[in-house]
């Protein structure tokens, strides 16, 4: 190497990156949301699950249920009052940037619910989304905050693109896929959307993931959401998708001697 050239990044800490679930939303929010006085022992021990929290949004933890929630009601309670339902907020780096604004003016009209008397402010919305998110998590995954995962929340299903929105049912499930827990969210690094108007379910995502080594082409990984084969019945279908929602990766083989050693069936294509 030469004397003051960086090391080459690693493809493992791509992998790393392209994993992040950290949610700079939270980040913002959650301090704002610990200093409020809730008045509610069973709010506030349901809220400490927040404490400790490092705003990673993995699928197997409580915390993010318990945030995205609450952020999914904070959108709800602070502007579905003021604007035309075709304009409702979906959450998003859009709206991360106007409440990250508008959390520094308490008194601000949007925080008013012109319907309510007296007049709200920004702690009091933050209260009543809270208590309403503890009371959708508590009907739809249980009393026990403990037990709440976000990945219970937010699914992906994996729809074939020819068949898998025609309408019938069993033809349906023949060629999709689902709905699997995944991690991550709107705007994060490991970019699974979703619409907080609409469900937690999943509506855009990374659908190939890939770290190419360029000082050794060999060390190269890629990985896709499904499968590499179109054929709903052959093993390669669906194959991919536990080591694409796990961060995982299969080697890109670029040597010939690499893919003699790797091939386990051939193709061969003969003209007539």
């Amino acid at each position: 190497m030469i004397e003051g050239q960086k090391a080459p990044i690693s493809p493992s800490y791509v992998q790393q990156m392209q994993g992040d679930n950290k949610n700079l939303n939270a980040a913002t929010l959650v301090p704002i949301l610990l200093q409020i006085p809730l008045n509610n022992t069973h709010l506030e021990r349901a809220r400490s699950i927040l404490q400790t929290w490092n705003f990673q949004e993995n699928m197997d933890l409580a915390a993010p249920a318990l945030f995205e929630t609450f952020w999914k009601h904070l959108l709800a309670d602070t502007f579905q009052n003021d604007l035309p339902k075709n304009y409702w907020p979906g959450g998003g780096s859009y709206w991360f940037e106007v409440i990250s604004h508008l959390v520094h003016q308490p008194h601000s009209p949007w925080w008013n619910n012109k319907k309510t008397f007296p007049s709200q402010n920004r702690d009091q919305i933050f209260r009543k989304a809270f208590a309403e998110a503890v009371d959708e998590l508590e009907r739809t995954l249980g009393k026990d905050p403990a037990g709440w995962r976000w990945g219970n929340l937010h699914t992906t299903t994996f729809r074939n693109a020819t068949l898998g929105q025609s309408g019938i049912a069993p033809i349906e499930a023949l060629f999709n896929r689902g709905p699997f827990s995944a991690s991550g969210g709107s705007s994060i690094v490991n970019a699974t959307s979703w619409n907080a108007a609409k469900s937690f379910e999943v509506t855009v995502l990374p659908s190939m993931r890939m770290v190419v080594d360029l000082n050794n082409l060999q060390n190269s990984l890629s990985i896709l959401t499904t499968g590499e084969s179109g054929h709903a019945f052959h093993p390669h279908y669906d194959d991919m998708i536990e080591s694409w929602r796990s961060i995982q990766y299969h080697p890109m083989l670029w040597e010939r001697s690499a893919v003699k050693v790797s091939t386990s069936t051939h193709l061969t294509l003969i003209p007539r």
